[in-house]
Formats: C-alpha cells, sequence, structure tokens
C-alpha cells in the first residue's frame, strides 16, 4: 500500500523517490501498461483461493480467486527490489473505480550481511517518512512462512489519486534474500479487506 531502476533514470532528490513510485503504481492499476506480461482474471467466487508460485523468486502463496493476479516483467524495481506480481482486489466494488486496493510482492537481495531486518526496517521507514502527511501507526515484530522473523509496518500518508491511503508493509530475509509484502488501500477501505489480506499473507511461504 522511489523504484530503483525507474527512479535512478530521474533527476529527483532521494526523499522524493518512494512517492515517485507510489505514483507509478497507481498509474499501473489505473491504466494497461507494457511492463505487465500477465494478467490473469476469474470470475468472483467468494471463498476459493488459487495458489501463485514464482520459482524465479523462490515463493508461494494463495489469492482469492476473484482478484486479479497481473505479474511484472523482470528488471522492474523499487527501492533495488524486484516487483513480482500485485494481486487486485474485484473490479466495480464501492462507487469508483479510480482506485483498487492490492496485496504487491518484492524480492531483493539483502545489500549487506552486517545489516539487520530491524535496520533495514528503520531505513525504509526514514524513506517513506518523505510522503505527504505520514503517520506510522505501527511497527511489531512479526512472522512468516513457517515461523521466519519478520517485521511489520503499518501507516498512512495523503496519496494525491486516493486521498488518505493505509499501508501495511511486512519484511522478512532469509538466505540473504528481502521478501517485501505490501497492502494499500483506501483508508477508509482497510479494514473491510484486511481479513482476507490477512489470510493471503498468512499463507505465504518461502521455498528455496
Amino acid at each position: 500500500m522511489g523504484t530503483g531502476s525507474i527512479a535512478d533514470n530521474i533527476i529527483m532528490p532521494i526523499q522524493d523517490t518512494h512517492l515517485l513510485y507510489l505514483l507509478m503504481v497507481m498509474s499501473v492499476l489505473l491504466l494497461p501498461s507494457a511492463i505487465i506480461t500477465q494478467i490473469a482474471s476469474a470470475q468472483t467466487n467468494d471463498g476459493i483461493f488459487l495458489t501463485y508460485q514464482s520459482h524465479t523468486y523462490g515463493f508461494k502463496i494463495q489469492y482469492p480467486s476473484n482478484w486479479e493476479k497481473l505479474e511484472f516483467a523482470q528488471g522492474i524495481e523499487e527501492e533495488h527490489r524486484n516487483i513480482v506480481v500485485n494481486f487486485l482486489s474485484p473490479a466495480g466494488e464501492g462507487t469508483s473505480n479510480t482506485f483498487r486496493e492490492y496485496l504487491i510482492i518484492e524480492v531483493g537481495n539483502s545489500t549487506s550481511h552486517d545489516e539487520s531486518l530491524t535496520q533495514y526496517v528503520t531505513t525504509q521507514i526514514h524513506l517513506r517518512q518523505a510522503l505527504p502527511n505520514f503517520n506510522l501507526v505501527e511497527s511489531t515484530l512479526t512472522s512468516v512462512s513457517g515461523g521466519n522473523p519478520a517485521h511489520k509496518i503499518v501507516y498512512t500518508y495523503s496519496n494525491p489519486i486516493v486521498g488518505i491511503t493505509k499501508v501495511m508493509d511486512i519484511l522478512t530475509i532469509k538466505s540473504d534474500k528481502l521478501y517485501f509484502l505490501s497492502y494499500n488501500a483506501d483508508a477508509v477501505k482497510y479494514s473491510r479487506y484486511l481479513p482476507i489480506i490477512q489470510k493471503v499473507i498468512d499463507s505465504f511461504q518461502i521455498i528455496k
């Protein structure tokens, strides 16, 4: 809820790069894009989950069958993490189609053997403080994928397209790989989708 390779091609202060990335994700959600390699959508079928698995990045996860799955071409990055897949809430819900809640998954290399998960989270929070009206709601330890240590960050900010947006980021490191799961929602709808998102996150497994 800055890009590496994209932001690197734009001359701008580092504190603005995360906002740039968020705006570009909004454009992906609103318009077709050449960077999307696959769009898979299913008929509304509440309660049924499908499995997505990436052998390239070594994880699998379950997602609702009525959510859209968008896979990204290799090389699309944000903060040196590969953007792998995005799961979009069903289209046409609510009174506005300008934004759809989503869970995006990114995978990157751990930048340093000496950098702990806590240090990485501190850096991520610092970057997000550049977002308009940023407010940190929660920063707590958690776990994913069979007890692997993880960290959860929940925050809100003012999005120029959506308004007040609420985000939950889950970060974990295993075998020199950083796994980043980010739930982004209109703050009004955040709680509505949270039980589904939590079930999706609970199904996340690192497979190599």
